[in-house]
């Protein structure tokens, strides 16, 4: 009698466990977009997953952190700005224009201030 029975070793090796990386998107203005774990277009920071879990509405995002401070306690305001920001005309900050324009420009930039 011959045994036909064959031995096979099977080699498998579990893919890698790459953690998930938690974003929140935020406006200009620091106010929460969405709280995601997908790669978004936008502006974004990186949480840890107790803060996604919360995903909280009433947070702002200000200088890169997350920042639970009343409303009433964070002041924006528009400032020249050389490197970044929207190009208005020089004499009026009220008109937005083109790069292409041939006109004298000023970016301006709104930051955002946390009081107290």
């Amino acid at each position: 009698m011959s045994d036909t029975k064959e031995d096979y070793i099977i080699i498998w090796e579990a893919p890698k466990i790459v953690p998930p990386e938690f974003r929140l998107y935020y406006d200009d203005a620091g106010r929460v977009i969405t709280y995601t774990s997908e790669k978004l277009e936008g502006t974004y920071i990186l949480i840890d997953a107790m803060t996604f879990a919360a995903a909280r509405p009433d947070v702002r995002v200000i200088d890169g952190k997350i920042s639970t401070v009343q409303p009433n306690a964070i002041i924006s305001k528009l400032m020249p700005d050389n490197k970044e920001g929207r190009d208005c005309a020089l004499e009026d900050v009220s008109i937005v224009v083109e790069k292409k324009d041939k006109i004298k420009k000023q970016k301006w930039k709104l930051n955002t201030y946390e009081l107290g």
